[in-house]
């Protein structure tokens, strides 16, 4: 049985069973304040109509599921809820529904502003949203070049002294966050599973870690995903092509297939080392999504529509939003 320890002054839970520790901060749901009047051209996401070729945006094994465990839960939430024997709307009643929300993207610049914030914390040996010197999440995205309407930041730490298995413990943090226990109005789970957002940066770092009472935790991630909806509210093409290799129906840690052509309109890309894609769709119309391999899918898309998430899975088979199809 762990041990559980709340710390209401500093607002996040800490969790202590044999060695390890966890901490989860309460989210801060952020909107503009208003001076954002840029563009999209800013977000650094792709296009789907200007031509060319490229690499997807980066993301590492661990980011790469991290971000495929949060589409599950936004896709398929009465499926998540009923994984971690909870309701979806447990504790804060009524204020979250089992509706699918679309899928999120990778942001190359909101995982900037995540990758910064993260290796600052693990650097300096803090864990908050703000930085010591007061730096919000609001300011290091704009900072790193994404202007947003919406915008809101996850993070997730824990740690060990002993050995960190890294696969369970990304894992472990996306329970963390979306069943947020003890968290006031379960904050995480929330922004986790806000249909407003459209991409995500995150950054999963590790390194030791010394808590404020001297505790010296010698292998600990840190993980901040920061959410936000572009002034443009574009639409997002985006997937995984993986190899299904424990036949379990879901993406995994080192299962995604990097490098693989995949082409919407006249827009090439290739996937990233985790297998992940994603194309910023820029204009109304019908489009040819195709993979190397032949799979095709053609798709109509119309100004804000939502994200279509579509995998490729074992070289063939096409899955549109975890099985739902496209969403209204």
């Amino acid at each position: 049985m762990p041990n559980r320890l709340s710390i209401p002054a500093l607002a996040f839970l800490l969790v202590v069973a044999s060695g390890q520790q966890c901490a989860v901060t309460p989210v801060n749901n952020m909107t503009d304040p208003g001076n954002q009047t840029g563009g999209t051209g800013g977000n650094n996401s792709g296009g789907s109509n200007g031509g060319g070729s490229s690499t997807s945006i980066d993301a590492s094994l661990l980011e790469q599921l991290s971000l495929e465990r949060i589409n599950r839960a936004r896709l398929l939430p009465a499926t998540e809820a009923s994984i971690f024997n909870i309701a979806i709307d447990e504790g804060i009643p009524g204020q979250l529904n089992t509706t699918p929300k679309p899928a999120v993207t990778m942001n190359a610049n909101l995982r900037g502003a995540a990758l910064e914030h993260s290796t600052d914390m693990l650097d300096r040996d803090y864990f908050a949203h703000d930085t010591p010197e007061g730096v919000t999440p609001f300011e290091r995205m704009q900072n790193a070049g994404y202007m947003f309407t919406t915008a809101g930041e996850n993070l997730a730490w824990r740690g060990t002294t002993g050995t960190l298995n890294v696969v369970q413990t990304v894992d472990d943090q996306h329970e963390d966050l979306f069943v947020d226990e003890g968290i006031p109005d379960r904050g995480h789970r929330v922004t986790m599973l806000n249909a407003a957002f459209r991409e995500v940066g995150i950054s999963i770092v590790t390194g030791a870690f010394t808590r404020d009472d001297g505790t010296v935790f010698t292998s600990s991630m840190m993980q901040t995903q920061d959410y936000g909806t572009d002034p443009g509210d574009p639409t997002f093409v985006l997937g995984v092509v993986y190899n299904d290799i424990n036949a379990n129906g879901q993406y995994d840690y080192n299962e995604g297939r990097s490098g693989i052509t995949v082409q919407l309109g006249n827009v090439q890309r290739t996937t990233n080392d985790a297998g992940g894609y994603s194309f910023r769709v820029n204009a109304a119309g019908t489009y040819t999504l195709l993979f190397s391999g032949g799979a095709t899918r053609s798709l109509t898309i119309e100004d804000g529509d939502p994200n279509i998430k579509i995998d490729v899975i074992d070289g063939t088979r096409l899955e549109v939003n975890l099985g739902l199809g496209l969403l209204e």
